[in-house]
């Protein structure tokens, strides 16, 4: 290796992480993106049972959407929400055949869920028309939090149901393997904590989650 080149990998690994947006909501965006349009939503139940269904993000979707299609692994709440008039349907996010196509699918903390995104994505590309976008939100893996009790030496609380954490670069890697083209990027924070606010004045790239939003053109011979 020469001086040059190293010098140049040195070079690689101080970048400055990329000036992206933050936000408060994960969702203010995904619906101005809903509004008229037909959406699937991947894991609209959440795992939170006997909620108030008018208060949940499907229910915002729906509100919004020209149709809202949901799915969930949790068959007593799907038949609840079916019960309610809902339109949703027991299926798994790595397997589902729906017989019909979306403009926009949602996935909100479902990905660092699964055993194999690749999976996922495959299914969410049959399901996509052309042009269409996938709407992801997820933990961020270099948080504040994370971060700080790992400096400090303590134990990073982590969800017992994740398989996985994902900063924006490695989804972004990820999503380009199947052919998503990443379009729109954002932190997300409520900055319900006065650190957290002071923290993210400096470094955004240290919020709770990021959102990724990312089309996919289908291609003639998937037509």
């Amino acid at each position: 290796m020469t001086a040059t080149h190293e010098t140049a990998v040195r070079r690689r690994r101080w970048v400055r992480e990329e000036e992206l947006s933050l936000v408060r909501s994960k969702f203010d965006r995904i619906l101005q993106l809903a509004k008229g349009r037909d959406v699937l939503d991947v894991g609209c139940i959440g795992g939170d049972r006997n909620v108030d269904i008018s208060k949940t993000v499907h229910a915002q979707l729906a509100s919004v959407a020209r149709t809202c299609v949901g799915i969930d692994v949790d068959s007593v709440e799907v038949e609840r929400w079916r019960a309610l008039g809902h339109d949703v349907v027991v299926a798994d996010a790595e397997e589902f055949h729906l017989e019909r196509t979306f403009d926009i699918v949602v996935a909100a903390d479902v990905i660092e869920h699964l055993a194999n995104p690749g999976r996922f994505l495959e299914r969410v590309k049959k399901h996509l028309r052309h042009g269409g976008r996938l709407c992801i939100v997820t933990p961020n893996a270099l948080s504040l939090n994370s971060a700080l009790k790992s400096l400090a030496g303590l134990r990073v609380a982590v969800n017992p149901e994740h398989t996985c954490w994902y900063d924006h670069t490695t989804l972004r890697q990820l999503l380009s393997r199947y052919d998503f083209n990443v379009e729109e990027e954002y932190w997300q924070d409520y900055e319900r904590h006065p650190l957290s606010a002071l923290f993210l004045r400096f470094r955004k790239n240290l919020a709770a989650h990021f959102i990724m939003i990312a089309q996919f053109n289908r291609g003639e011979s998937e037509s």
